[in-house]
């Protein structure tokens, strides 16, 4: 058989590795969402697939195809090439593949953003990645076999392939060692378990509303937009159930402050209490980048205390990191009656949770830099000139430690608050659906009732799923949901 008689059985191998890519995804990250975990489209298998075709086609051609070498040897090496190189290129697909035109002046960030998020997963997940994709290659070679002229029964392996194959098979060794490492580091639990001062609540209305003046109070002396303090809305007097609301990263109070006037008018007292280092009037602030998990704990501890005096039962509703701080208040909080978590942010989207603590600790490791939630809007959305547009990767690195730190409670003790609830996006690419279930799965397996709501994948709705200003928002499909959960009563 000629060379030119085989060249198109290497797309067929292309398209091995495709297949392949695609069921490794979930265990790989080989992600689908764009680079900062927030490009509201679902890629689905097109871009594992085709990104892995066309780095699969290349590498084939090169150590197969045309020298007309086919050994079990040589496929196993061809595929952990492969999965080593696919990672950018499936990244660059799925965030220059949704359609939006290609601005030279955001190519740049957008650009090193696929770089960033390619070189984290291929730090904690890229050793798994190529060995599955090797473990492709011999399938794909047994399967083509039969078309290749029969190998020699000895043949000498190039140098360059060889030592390609030795530097392979070290930076698997080498990946899968610092893999086992970051694991195996302790996330100090500190302050974020049981190892916290007493808790002070508000004795009644009156206290409840002096504090709350000397946190307004404070906050007139800080830069902050006009709009974004923490805000109280109450009846004057205390009253049945109290909200507290705890607004999203980077985001501020005014995130729900249609959603705390619906709640105000039914009835409730609300309080949404502003985040430490949030609601700046300079959007390009640093002010997150001390940002710790121990401050939230504090801020979500002093927040509780406070609606304590508002109301005699106390609700919590908390959006992506206010979700996070929300199912913490679930876990700790004996004196909260009832908790809504709405996508709590426990880890991003392309890290899978097999990996979320090593990633943790690299992220924590790594000098902190600063990601934009959306690269195509570097100066933020339309409308969103309340929230920031970049995020410290130390702070989400510290609601990923959060998070492992919760997960590992969960699995331990069972919830202290009353009621358990949960909303979940189905179309959500920043947050990761599948740490939010482990969590909900612990606290049943504790022999708690849960209230687990999904809002399906084909609605597309964005993110943040309360700030109506945000781009796509639909709050007449959230909200209604939202506010039914909140009525339920606590089993």
């Amino acid at each position: 058989m000629s060379r030119a008689g085989n060249w198109w059985w290497t797309p067929v191998a292309g398209a091995i590795f495709g297949i392949g890519a695609i069921a490794a995804a979930p265990v790989t990250g080989l992600a689908v969402a764009g680079p900062a975990g927030v490009v509201q489209a679902d890629t689905s298998w097109v871009a594992p697939f085709l990104g892995s075709f066309v780095v699969a086609a290349i590498v084939w051609w090169l150590l197969i195809g045309w020298p007309r070498r086919l050994s079990l040897v040589r496929a196993a090496f061809a595929g952990a090439l492969v999965g080593l190189c696919s990672y950018p290129v499936v990244l660059a697909i799925a965030e220059f593949g949704q359609g939006e035109p290609v601005d030279v002046a955001t190519l740049g960030v957008r650009s090193f953003g696929i770089l960033e998020l390619a070189a984290l997963t291929i730090l904690t997940t890229g050793f798994v990645a190529m060995v599955i994709m090797a473990g492709v290659g011999v399938i794909a070679a047994l399967l083509l076999g039969q078309v290749y002229p029969p190998a020699p029964a000895w043949q000498p392996v190039p140098w360059l392939l060889k030592a390609g194959a030795i530097t392979l098979t070290a930076i698997v060794l080498l990946l899968g060692g610092a893999f086992a490492w970051l694991t195996q580091l302790p996330l100090d639990a500190g302050a974020l378990g049981g190892n916290r001062p007493m808790n002070n609540p508000a004795a009644d209305y009156e206290a409840a509303a002096t504090a709350f003046a000397a946190i307004a109070a404070e906050e007139a002396k800080l830069p902050l937009h006009p709009e974004c303090g923490s805000r109280l809305f109450t009846h004057g007097t205390r009253v049945p159930r109290v909200v507290v609301y705890l607004h999203g990263l980077t985001n501020c109070p005014l995130q729900a402050d249609d959603l705390a006037r619906q709640l105000f008018e039914a009835g409730y007292n609300v309080y949404v209490p502003r985040w430490p280092g949030h609601g700046e009037a300079d959007q390009m602030t640093l002010a997150l980048t001390g940002l710790s998990a121990e401050q939230m704990v504090e801020r979500t501890d002093a927040a509780i205390d406070l609606a304590r005096g508002l109301g005699d039962e106390v609700t919590v509703v908390g959006m992506s990191a206010g979700g996070a701080m929300t199912a913490w208040a679930a876990q700790y909080r004996a004196d909260v009656a009832h908790t809504v978590a709405v996508s709590p942010f426990l880890g991003p989207h392309f890290v899978p949770p097999w990996a979320n603590r090593a990633a943790a600790n690299l992220l924590l490791r790594m000098p902190n830099m600063m990601l934009l939630w959306n690269p195509l809007e570097p100066e933020g959305a339309p409308g969103m000139e309340h929230s920031y547009p970049r995020i410290p990767t130390h702070a989400l690195a510290q609601f990923m430690r959060l998070g492992e730190v919760l997960e590992s409670a969960a699995q331990q003790a069972p919830p202290q608050a009353a009621g358990l609830g949960m909303l979940l996006n189905d179309a959500d690419f920043a947050v990761n659906n599948a740490l939010a279930r482990q969590l909900v799965a612990a606290w049943r397996a504790k022999g708690r009732a849960v209230d687990l709501e999904v809002l399906p994948r084909s609605d597309l709705l964005p993110h943040d799923l309360v700030d109506p200003r945000m781009p796509g928002a639909r709050t007449e499909l959230v909200y209604p949901v939202l506010l039914e959960m909140v009525a339920r009563r606590p089993q």
